[in-house]
């Protein structure tokens, strides 16, 4: 079989389940492990599929809105919302990164939490605005249309003049070898230079994003104080993780409908 034939083969089974691992793959195929790795690495360089720990899913929709992705995995975004939050001290300076499980902890920010809020992630500022005993700074710069997300020059001086003691930190991929990543370049350089400014860093991803390498690098593994996640993810994704350093808080689940 040519390459391209069984790389169409590749395509065709991830539309069907959704998900294939290497192994399984080279089976199947009836070739080496390593040609598998190649034929993946080559469709994720066209776009047709992402690459995760041990395998491949289908290529994220580029068009997919903030909308559609606050109302996905919303039980397990809550979960890990609720679990972090419990990790704050009050009258510290937090930062609040972009995307839609940190808006999620943003929202379960206890009512009488006292301190400052440092965030890129328009959401968070607009959700915290009216908290009695929050002061909120959003950074300057460049926003990014319904994502409200800040990036830019501007953005980053404001990260490199001072230090913060805790730091939810969103993530597209986390990885054992690759660690974290992100698909957004500006958002990726703002992120790394919060975590090299934080004293205590924590990633805030749904176990979908766990295995997972996104085409930014932010920082390595050994950078991050732990990874919260929910109660989904899968043991090999975990172990591997673990097997590297990573400390992972895996978020006791809530229903949908349980408040936060």
């Amino acid at each position: 079989m040519v390459p391209e034939q069984r790389r169409q083969q590749i395509v065709t089974a991830l539309g069907t389940r959704g998900m294939v691992r290497a192994d399984d793959l080279a089976s199947q195929l009836g070739v080496s492990l390593e040609t598998i790795r190649r034929d993946l690495n080559e469709l994720e360089r066209r776009g047709e599929l992402t690459r995760v720990y041990g395998g491949a899913t289908r290529a994220p929709k580029q068009s997919e809105s903030w909308d559609r992705r606050s109302t996905s995995h919303v039980a397990a975004k809550r979960a890990i919302a609720r679990y972090a939050v419990r990790l704050l001290q009050p009258n510290r300076n937090v930062f609040f990164d972009v995307g839609t499980t940190v808006y999620e902890a943003a929202k379960a920010l206890p009512g009488d939490w006292v301190g400052t809020i440092l965030t890129t992630n328009g959401h968070v500022a607009q959700s915290l605005s009216d908290h009695p005993g929050v002061r909120v700074q959003l950074a300057p710069g460049n926003v990014r249309d319904e994502e409200l997300s800040v990036s830019g020059p501007e953005a980053e001086r404001m990260f490199e003049k001072g230090y913060v003691d805790v730091a939810f930190v969103g993530a597209d991929g986390i990885h054992p070898q690759a660690g974290l990543t992100g698909c957004h370049e500006g958002e990726a350089v703002v992120r790394r230079l919060v975590i090299a400014r934080s004293f205590e860093k924590y990633v805030l991803a749904d176990s979908s994003k766990l295995g997972r390498v996104s085409e930014f690098r932010v920082s390595e593994l050994a950078s991050i104080t732990a990874v919260i996640t929910d109660s989904d993810v899968t043991k090999d994704v975990l172990d591997a993780l673990v097997a590297r350093g990573l400390r992972v808080h895996v978020a006791p689940p809530v229903a949908v409908d349980q408040p936060v």
